[in-house]
């Protein structure tokens, strides 16, 4: 549903973007279209009162006809002679707008012809997809956008985290040491830490040091758990250790149980 989708992007699709860029006002009033009637005066609107030239209001129409998936718009493609470059970026933007094969999205995105605008709302798009941290990792790493949003530095050391938290305390320390993003990165990452000895908590009951994995009963189990405390004792520097998120998150984390997990967990 295209408005629930727009409400869960902070009520603005990048489709509604398109539209104002190009001299439509409240675009939300336009799209989406309830009936034939409403499809028209959009149609209507892009094509007679929109500034695009006539390329890009093409693309917009691509965009619409998208909807169909029956690939009724490469047909239109063809006809229109749409470059592949914008193509693909038309591509790019309907998957993230409809989430829709989000991943698809993100690797259009990667090819070096497409432009680079909007990292903030593809950010946004990307991160209600599920298990998403791949995905953002794999788009910026691919575009190299320049972040300045405070909300995209975040949702990018949070993707950081969950792959890797030495990652993600290397990515905070090349902020200003007196910067306040440094000193929020830095909360963020203690956050994260807790957050997800929390969850493993609830999970696993504190077990015999003896015992079967804590999962599948495996005797063989000799792997360690992820370790968050080896974050906060051999990582953190003195000046984080006095953060006062530090020392109850070490007091936490040093008490976490240290489940046997097999190979398969």
């Amino acid at each position: 549903d295209i408005e629930a989708r727009r409400a869960q992007m902070s009520d603005l699709l990048i489709f509604d973007i398109l539209l104002s860029s190009g001299g439509l006002r409240q675009p939300d009033a336009l799209y989406p279209p309830a009936d034939a009637p409403a499809l028209h005066r959009l149609l209507d609107a892009i094509l007679h009162e929109s500034t695009y030239d006539a390329l890009k209001k093409d693309c917009l129409v691509y965009f619409l006809l998208k909807w169909h998936q029956d690939g009724r718009e490469e047909r239109f493609k063809d006809d229109r002679c749409i470059p592949p470059q914008f193509a693909m970026l038309s591509d790019a933007y309907w998957h993230l707008d409809s989430g829709i094969h989000v991943a698809r999205a993100v690797s259009l995105l990667a090819d070096v012809r497409l432009n680079r605008d909007f990292t903030s709302k593809i950010i946004q798009a990307i991160s209600l997809s599920p298990n998403p941290s791949p995905l953002i990792l794999q788009y910026l790493r691919t575009t190299k956008p320049l972040l300045t949003e405070p909300d995209d530095i975040d949702t990018y050391i949070l993707a950081l985290a969950e792959s890797s938290l030495v990652e993600a305390w290397s990515y905070q320390r090349s902020f200003p040491e007196a910067s306040a993003t440094r000193k929020r990165l830095i909360h963020k990452v203690l956050e994260f830490c807790l957050a997800r000895t929390c969850l493993h908590t609830a999970r696993v009951s504190r077990p015999d040091p003896y015992s079967n994995c804590s999962f599948c009963s495996t005797a063989s189990c000799h792997r360690t758990p992820w370790a968050p405390p080896l974050l906060l004792r051999a990582v953190a520097p003195p000046r984080v250790r006095a953060h006062p998120t530090f020392r109850p998150a070490a007091g936490f984390l040093s008490s976490t149980p240290r489940p046997r997990l097999c190979a398969s967990h």
